[in-house]
C-alpha cells in the first residue's frame, strides 16, 4: 500500500483530477435512477409460487383492483349515489383504467340474465330511483359487500386497470385517482386503497426518505468530525471524499438500471456514515501530523481501516447469498459501496490532504482539553471496572446473553407491505376503514385445478367449490369471495325470473317452472354452465376455456404474511380433507408469494449470520495470528447482535424484509472497534509495566476515536428513524441500539476478556525486526524457522533499558530470564565491580531465576541501549497453550543453553 501511495504522492493534484473526473462521469447516472416497490423486487428466484402466479395471470388476468370508498351515514340518497355514478364515470375517463365498477353501473343479473339492465336507471335519481336501486342490490347478493356494504355505510367503486402498465404509467394512474380523491366536494368521504396504490406510495416515499436521509445524514456527520477535530478542512474533505463515493455507487446503480428498493433505501446513508467511521481515522493520522504525506498516512492507519473495510463488507457481502432478490442486491451493492467510501477515504481523503495547503493545526482550548480529558477518564474507568471486577463482568453479560436469547424465543417473521407505513398514516386509514365498511381489500387467489378439462361442467364438481369457497368465507379475516359460483347462482335467478310468465304445454298443460340450481337432480346447472361456455370474454377472469382451471376471489383485510400463511394452511387443510383425488387447490397472488418470501427470512437470516460469523472468524485468526483470539475478539461483537434479537422479541418487532439485514450488518460494523483497540494493544503491551496497566493505556489511546466512530455510526442510525416506513424507523432505533450496545461491550467487556489473552497481529508481525537469520544465529531459538521466532517474540514482553542502567541487581528476587534482542551488556561480580562476561545479541542471562525464583547472584548493566525479551513463568505457559509445537523446541533450546553453561562450568571447576 506504501507503493501505491508513493505513486500517487509524486503528481498529487493530477491523480486526484483523474479520480474526480471518474467520480463525475459515473455520479451523472444518479439522474437515471429509479424506484421499485414492486413485488418482482422481492420475490425469491425460481420461486414456485411466484411462477405459478404468473402463470395463473395469464390465464385468468389481472388479479390486483383499487378500491374507491364513498362512506356516508347512509349511502341509499339520491345525492351520494349521484355522486358514486359522477365518480365512476370520471374514474372511467382516466387513461390506464380499463374499467370502474360500482352501483351506478353494474348489470343487474337477477332481472335478465341474456340482456342485463343497469342496477340504477339512466334518469334522474331521486327517492325512487335508489329505492328501485336498494331493492335490486338486494336482489343480487354478487354485489354485497363488494359493491355496497352490509351496513349500507359505504359504496365501492372497484378500479380495473390495463394489464400492460408500466411504472410510470402506474404513477400517473394513481396521481390521477388521487387527484379526483383530493378535489371530491360531493357527500360523505372518500378514501382509496389497493396493492397498485400502496406500490406507488411507497416509491414516494422511498423519494422522500431518500431527500431526508442524506441532509441529515450530512449533518450528523458535521457534527461529529466539528467535535473531534474543530476544523474547517477536516469537516470540508472528509464530507466531499465520502459524499463523492457515495454519489459514484447512486450513479452506477442509474447506469446499470439498478433500482432503490425499501431494503437499498437505508445504503446511501449507512455508507456516509460508515465512510465517515473511515475518514475519523486518516483524518487524524493527517492533521496529527501534517508534514505527513499519502504514503505515511497510509502507512499509519492503511491497513486498519482496509481491515476495517473488509470486515464490514464482509457482513453485507453475507447477504449476497440471501434467496431473496433484494437482499442479495443490497448485499453486493453495499460491497462495492464500502469499497468506494474505503478507497475515497485512504486515498481520495489523503490526496486532498496532500495537495491542501499545510498548516499547523490550532491549539485546544481549556473547554476542549477538559472534554478531552474527561471522555478518557470515562473509558479509562469503563475499562477499569471490566478488568478489575472480570467475575462481575462476565456474570451480567451471561444473565444479558440468557434473557436476550429467551426474547429470540420470541421473535416472528412476517413481511407486511402495508404495515411498512406508520400506524395512523392516511394510507392505513383508508385500508382500515374500506375493510371495517366493505370488503376487504386485498384479494387473496384459490385456483382450483381439475384433473382433465371440462370437469368444472358437473355439478358435483362445481358443488365441491361452493362448499370450499363457503368455508373460505367463513375463515377469519376473510369478508368476501367470489367465483364462478357466484355468477352460475346470478344466471340461474335470471333464468328463473325469465320464467316467471305461466307457459303452457302443447296440450295447454301448465309447465312447471325449473328447480333451483343445486337441487337434485341438477337444476339449471346445465344450462347455466352453458351459458358461461358461449360468453367466453365475459367469464375469463373465472374459470379457463376448457372448464379445468377455476379461480376464487377471496376479498381479505389481512395483509401481513403470517395471517395470510395461516388462511393458506387452514385453505390446504380443508382441500386435503376434502376434495377428490386429482384435484388441487392452490392459493396464490401477491398475498400468498409475499408469505413465501417471510417463510425464507428466518432461513436466509441464519445463512447470512453464519456466513458472516465464519468469514470474520477467519480473517481475524490470520490477522491476529491464534484462532483462539479471534473467537475471544468476535464475543464482545455477538453479544450486541444477540441484544438486538432480544430486543426485537420482547419488544414485539418482527423480522421482515428490513430488519432481517441487522444481525450481519451490524456484526460487521461493531468488529470495527474490536481491531482498533486489539491492534494498538499489542504495541503497548510490550512497554507496558503489567496486563492490566496495557489493557488501560491503550483504552486511553483508541477511547476518544472509538467513541466517535461509535456515535458516527449511531447517530447515522438515528436519521433513519424519522422515515415515513415504519419498518425504516424500526431499523434506526434498533441498529443504534445495537451500536450503542457494541460501544460499551467494547469499552468494558473486551478489556475483561483480554486481561489473560495475548494479543498478536499480522502488522506486528511485518514491522517487528529481529535482525538477519534469528532462528540460526540465537541459540534460543534454533530450529523455530522464520514464523516460529517471530510468533514466540511478540507473544511476550519487550522490556529497554538505557544505557548505564542496571537490568538486575545482584541478591534481588527474580522469577525472569532475559534474552538479547538488541544493544549490549557487562555482566558484572557484586561488590568489586569485576568483569564476568559480556552479553550481546542472542545472549540469555538469569535463566536459573526462570526456573526456581533464585536471587540474582550478578549484576547485569546496560553498556549501549538494550532492548529484552522477557521470559518469565506466564509466557512460557502462553507459549505451551497457544503454540505447544514451537514450545517443545523452545524448552530443548532452554534445556541445551543450561547444559552448556554446565559443562563450561565443569571445565572451569574441575
Amino acid at each position: 500500500m506504501r507503493k501505491l501511495g508513493e505513486l500517487l504522492g509524486r503528481r498529487p493534484r493530477l491523480a486526484l483530477a483523474i479520480m474526480t473526473a471518474a467520480t463525475v462521469a459515473l455520479a451523472a447516472g444518479v439522474v437515471r435512477l429509479r424506484f421499485d416497490s414492486s413485488l418482482a423486487s422481492l420475490a425469491v428466484r425460481n420461486d414456485p409460487a411466484r411462477e405459478f402466479q404468473l402463470e395463473m395471470q395469464r390465464v385468468f388476468g389481472a388479479e390486483e383492483i383499487g378500491v374507491l370508498a364513498l362512506v356516508a351515514e347512509d349511502v341509499y340518497r339520491p345525492e351520494v349515489i349521484a355522486a358514486a355514478r359522477e365518480l365512476t364515470r370520471r374514474i372511467e375517463r382516466i387513461p390506464g383504467v380499463s374499467r370502474a365498477l360500482s352501483v351506478a353501473n353494474a348489470p343487474d343479473l337477477a332481472a335478465d340474465i341474456v340482456a342485463p339492465p343497469p342496477l340504477l336507471g339512466r334518469g334522474p335519481i331521486d327517492s325512487a330511483a335508489v329505492a328501485r336501486l336498494r331493492a335490486r342490490v338486494a336482489a343480487n347478493p354478487l354485489y354485497v359487500p363488494n359493491l355496497v356494504g352490509r351496513s349500507g355505510q359505504a359504496l365501492a367503486i372497484n378500479v380495473f386497470f390495463d394489464g400492460s402498465l408500466g411504472a410510470d404509467e402506474e404513477e400517473r394512474v394513481d396521481r390521477e385517482i388521487a387527484r379526483v380523491v383530493a378535489g371530491y366536494q360531493g357527500p360523505g368521504t372518500l378514501y382509496y386503497t389497493g396493492l397498485s396504490h400502496v406500490r406507488v406510495r411507497a416509491v414516494s416515499m422511498m423519494r422522500r426518505d431518500l431527500v431526508r436521509f442524506l441532509p441529515l445524514s450530512v449533518l450528523a456527520m458535521m457534527l461529529v468530525l466539528w467535535v473531534t477535530f474543530r476544523s474547517l478542512r477536516a469537516l470540508v474533505l472528509p464530507l466531499a471524499t465520502i459524499g463523492a463515493g457515495v454519489l459514484t455507487l447512486l450513479g452506477a446503480m442509474g447506469w446499470m438500471g439498478e433500482p432503490i428498493t425499501l431494503p437499498t433505501l437505508v445504503l446511501p446513508s449507512l455508507l456516509l456514515v460508515i465512510g465517515g467511521s473511515y475518514s475519523i481515522h486518516v483524518t487524524a493520522a493527517a492533521l496529527g501530523h501534517p508534514e505527513r504525506r499519502l504514503a505515511d498516512v497510509l502507512d499509519a492507519v492503511g491497513l486498519p481501516v482496509v481491515v476495517s473495510a473488509l470486515t464490514t463488507a464482509v457482513g453485507f457481502g453475507s447477504l449476497a447469498l440471501h434467496p431473496i432478490p433484494a437482499l442479495s442486491r443490497l448485499g453486493l451493492l453495499a460491497v462495492v459501496g464500502i469499497a468506494l467510501v474505503a478507497g475515497g477515504a485512504l486515498f481520495g481523503l489523503g490526496l486532498a490532504f496532500d495537495v491542501a495547503p499545510k498548516r499547523k493545526r490550532r491549539a485546544a482550548t481549556a473547554v476542549e482539553q477538559a472534554a478531552a480529558a474527561g471522555l478518557e477518564r470515562m473509558v479509562v474507568r469503563a475499562a477499569a471496572a471490566g478488568v478489575d471486577r472480570r467475575a462481575a463482568v462476565f456474570a451480567a453479560t451471561a444473565l444479558l446473553a440468557c434473557v436476550a436469547a429467551a426474547g429470540v424465543g420470541r421473535i416472528r417473521a412476517n413481511t407486511d407491505v402495508l404495515g411498512a407505513f406508520r400506524p395512523g398514516s392516511d394510507i392505513r386509514l383508508a385500508h382500515e376503514v374500506i375493510s371495517e365498511k366493505l370488503a376487504g381489500p386485498n384479494p387473496l387467489i384459490v385456483v382450483v385445478v381439475a384433473p382433465e378439462p371440462g370437469y368444472f361442467r358437473s355439478p358435483v364438481a362445481l358443488r365441491r367449490v361452493k362448499d370450499l369457497q363457503e368455508f373460505i368465507e367463513e375463515l377469519e379475516g376473510v369478508d368476501a369471495t367470489i367465483s364462478l359460483i357466484d355468477y352460475l347462482e346470478e344466471i340461474d335467478l335470471g333464468l328463473r325470473t325469465s320464467s316467471g310468465d305461466l307457459l303452457l304445454d302443447e296440450q295447454g298443460r301448465p309447465i312447471p317452472p325449473p328447480p333451483p340450481l343445486w337441487e337434485t337432480p341438477p337444476g339449471q346447472v346445465p344450462e347455466a354452465v352453458r351459458i358461461v361456455a358461449s360468453a367466453r370474454g365475459t367469464f375469463a377472469s373465472l374459470v379457463d376455456e376448457g372448464m379445468r382451471r377455476l379461480r376464487i376471489t377471496a376479498r381479505t383485510s389481512v395483509s401481513g404474511s403470517r395471517d395470510v400463511a395461516r388462511l393458506v394452511r387452514e385453505i390446504r387443510a380443508y382441500a386435503e380433507a376434502m376434495m377428490p383425488r386429482g384435484v388441487e387447490v392452490v392459493p396464490t397472488g401477491n398475498l400468498v408469494v409475499v408469505s413465501s418470501i417471510a417463510d425464507r427470512l428466518l432461513g436466509g437470516q441464519i445463512q447470512s449470520l453464519t456466513v458472516a460469523f465464519g468469514v470474520i472468524v477467519v480473517v481475524l485468526a490470520l490477522l491476529f495470528l491464534s484462532a483462539r483470539v479471534a473467537l475471544v475478539a468476535m464475543v464482545p461483537n455477538v453479544l450486541p447482535v444477540l441484544l438486538f434479537f432480544g430486543v426485537m422479541g420482547w419488544a414485539g418487532v418482527d423480522l421482515n424484509i428490513v430488519t432481517s439485514i441487522i444481525g450481519a450488518v451490524a456484526l460487521g460494523i461493531a468488529v470495527d472497534d474490536t481491531i482498533h483497540y486489539m491492534a494498538r494493544l499489542n504495541r503497548v503491551v510490550k512497554g507496558a509495566a503489567g496486563q492490566r496497566e496495557a489493557l488501560l493505556e491503550t483504552m486511553a489511546l483508541v477511547g476518544r476515536p472509538v467513541v466517535a466512530t461509535s456515535l458516527t455510526l449511531t447517530a447515522g442510525f438515528l436519521v433513519m428513524v424519522v422515515s415515513g416506513f415504519w419498518i425504516i424507523s424500526a431499523f434506526g432505533w434498533l441498529s443504534a441500539t445495537t451500536m450503542v450496545a457494541a460501544l460499551a461491550s467494547n469499552v468494558v467487556l473486551l478489556p475483561a476478556l483480554l486481561a489473560t489473552v495475548p494479543v498478536i497481529s499480522v502488522w506486528d508481525l511485518v514491522s517487528f525486526r529481529l535482525g538477519p537469520r534469528p532462528h540460526r544465529t540465537i541459540a534460543l531459538f534454533d530450529g523455530l524457522g522464520r514464523l516460529g521466532v517471530r510468533l514466540v517474540v511478540l507473544l511476550g514482553r519487550i522490556r529497554r533499558v538505557k544505557a548505564g542502567e542496571f537490568v538486575v541487581r545482584a541478591g534481588e528476587p527474580g522469577n525472569e530470564m532475559y534474552l538479547v534482542l538488541g544493544g549490549r551488556a557487562d555482566v558484572l561480580a557484586p561488590g568489586n565491580g569485576r568483569l564476568i562476561a559480556r552479553l550481546e545479541r542472542g545472549d540469555v542471562f538469569g535463566e536459573m531465576a526462570v526456573l526456581r525464583q533464585a536471587r540474582r547472584v550478578a549484576d547485569v548493566v546496560a553498556r549501549e541501549d538494550l532492548e529484552l525479551l522477557v521470559i518469565d513463568e506466564a509466557f512460557l505457559r502462553r507459549l505451551r497453550a497457544r503454540y505447544p509445537r514451537f514450545a517443545a523446541t523452545f524448552f530443548l533450546n532452554i534445556a541445551r543453553i543450561l547444559s552448556d553453561r554446565l559443562e563450561r562450568a565443569n571445565a572451569e571447576y574441575p
